[in-house]
């Protein structure tokens, strides 16, 4: 069952572990109460960024050596100020403990820092949810915080007693970046997925763990991960084979999709693209814009390309354009797209115009697999039944 809020990092967590073993109950619980009452007026409000400036100025005494021992101590990785997910942790799996007055670190706490993959790691990974978000990584080829969410949530229905949309959420977001932080997602843009570090380690886990029932479910994610991804490459070669009718009818049907309105198809070019116009609704606003399609293109699209179609905007009474191809864009058309003062240029590369395609429901259709998973915890407890 998930238990911890403020879900922390495990490098910052290891490293307060080691700064604390020896350091004396008092002295930190001092500390931390003299930081949780700064809290600052709308008048004066509190900077936490900074622990260099924050902590010379508004502590003293044994509570300024204190949080400088943890700051200085972790190499300035740790903020005293924000340790409290990090404490809800280390007193929630039960990683230190209270001997003479003084903090020690347990059998389970020692474990804990001595590497980075752990029997104590990997127990609170599965706890907490992580091995259930690797599972799901491994089943996307790559995938938004929203794209997780749905699962996420049922996963937390089963699995906890989080129910609040805004805590669901930031229970996902804080559990991404724990993963993202050891190496075992990559993120790029909004964007998360799995590494070939992350899957090895979710293997690891699985080789080593009594539930069958998760090893089956990392196999299944595995199986559709590789389907997914025939089917977008099979998809891009479809593409690519279309004829200028059928590629013509993609492009409507796509900015139909997208909301777009008073769509016209104003001339198959010479390299077999498309010239679009339409209408988008931006807010209040109604924005006419021109869509060039680069069908076969195999070299990356140059500036040229992006100038002709800015150039040309007038002629429609356009205020934007957009240029869709199947390959990529040199680096002068993308340094150009957004330039000061002209009108802005909207790059869709191939990949882009795929995820476009699948998030609209075109010609890719999402399949859900349904399938049974015994709640166990339900047998965890004994029980006894009453009988009249």
């Amino acid at each position: 069952m998930l238990k911890i809020p403020l879900f922390p990092e495990y490098a910052t967590v290891a490293a307060l572990l080691k700064l604390l073993n020896g350091t004396t109950v008092a002295s930190f619980k001092s500390m931390w109460n003299a930081i949780w009452e700064l809290t600052g007026t709308p008048q004066n409000s509190v900077t936490w960024t900074d622990p260099d400036a924050w902590i010379e100025e508004r502590l003293s005494g044994t509570d300024k050596a204190t949080a400088l021992n943890i700051w200085l101590g972790s190499n300035k990785t740790v903020n005293p100020r924000w340790i409290r997910g990090d404490q809800f942790l280390i007193n929630g799996y039960k990683l230190i403990e209270e001997v003479s007055g003084l903090y020690s670190l347990t059998d389970r706490g020692k474990v804990f820092i001595s590497k980075k993959d752990n029997a104590i790691a990997r127990e609170i990974d599965k706890e907490e949810g992580l091995i259930q978000l690797l599972l799901q990584a491994a089943a996307l080829d790559k995938g938004k915080r929203a794209d997780f969410l749905g699962e996420w949530k049922s996963y937390l229905d089963t699995n906890s007693n989080v129910r609040e949309d805004n805590v669901v959420k930031e229970y996902l977001r804080r559990r991404l970046i724990n993963l993202k932080s050891r190496a075992y997602l990559s993120r790029e843009g909004n964007s998360y997925a799995i590494t070939g570090e992350g899957l090895a380690y979710l293997k690891a886990v699985n080789e080593n763990n009594q539930d069958t029932t998760l090893s089956r479910l990392t196999v299944l994610s595995r199986d559709v991960e590789k389907f997914n991804k025939e089917q977008r490459d099979l998809f891009r070669t479809y593409l690519e084979k279309t004829t200028p009718a059928q590629f013509e009818r993609l492009v409507r049907d796509l900015l139909n999709a997208m909301g777009y309105e008073d769509i016209k198809v104003t001339a198959i070019t010479n390299d077999k693209g498309v010239d679009v116009t339409a209408v988008s609704q931006q807010g209040i606003t109604t924005v006419k814009e021109v869509i060039q399609v680069k069908r076969f293109t195999k070299a990356n699209v140059q500036r040229p390309v992006l100038d002709s179609l800015r150039g040309s905007l007038h002629r429609f009474d356009a205020f934007q354009g957009t240029i869709i191809t199947l390959s990529d864009f040199a680096k002068g058309a993308r340094d150009a797209a957004y330039e000061k003062g002209a009108a802005p240029i909207t790059l869709i590369n191939g990949e882009k115009l795929i995820d476009m395609l699948i998030a609209n429901n075109l010609i890719i259709k999402k399949k859900h697999l349904e399938y049974y998973s015994i709640d166990e915890s339900y047998f965890d407890h004994d029980s006894e039944m009453e009988i009249e």
